[in-house]
This record gives C-alpha cells, sequence and structure tokens, in this order.
C-alpha cells in the first residue's frame, strides 16, 4: 500500500492523514495545493494513507521507511522521529 502512497508522501503528510479532526476533503486540498499530484491521486494516497494508520500500522510503516535506502536522508529521519512518537 505505502508503493501507492509514497514513502515521503506518507511522512511528509503524516500529521495531516493522522489527524482525525480533517475530513479527507481537507487533506486532499491541502495536497493539491501543495504538490503536483492530481485530485485522483491525492485521493488514493489519503484513503490508503489513512488505512494503514487506522490498521494500526503506522508505526512499522514508518520504521520500514526509516530503513529504506531509497528515500532521502531527511526523510527516513523524520520518519524514525514519528515512529518514535507512536
Amino acid at each position: 500500500m505505502l508503493g501507492r502512497i509514497g514513502k515521503a508522501c506518507f511522512v511528509t503528510y503524516f500529521r495531516e492523514f493522522d489527524n482525525s479532526s480533517l475530513p479527507n476533503k481537507d487533506v486532499i486540498e491541502i495536497l493539491m495545493r501543495e504538490t503536483d499530484y492530481t485530485k485522483n491521486s491525492c485521493q488514493t494516497r489519503t484513503s490508503g494513507a489513512r488505512k494503514i494508520i487506522q490498521e494500526g500500522r503506522a508505526k512499522d510503516a514508518l520504521m520500514d521507511i526509516s530503513a529504506s535506502s531509497g528515500v532521502p536522508p531527511e526523510i527516513a529521519a523524520k520518519a524514525k522521529r514519528l515512529a518514535a512518537g507512536l
């Protein structure tokens, strides 16, 4: 599922995805405003990320990202900090 979201996107927008007081439409608008993703892509990323979080798999996903050699070092470091806070 992370493949459809994007590891960097999951980490960068983790707080928005994890914020249950933000409706999906607001998260989608944030993504559309701050990225070059299409609306459909933003919807897919939002629903996928929220599913990972709701299923209690966020910490594992963040730890996997932090250990990934395929992400920039700053994304890996942020993923590790986020995982430590869960």
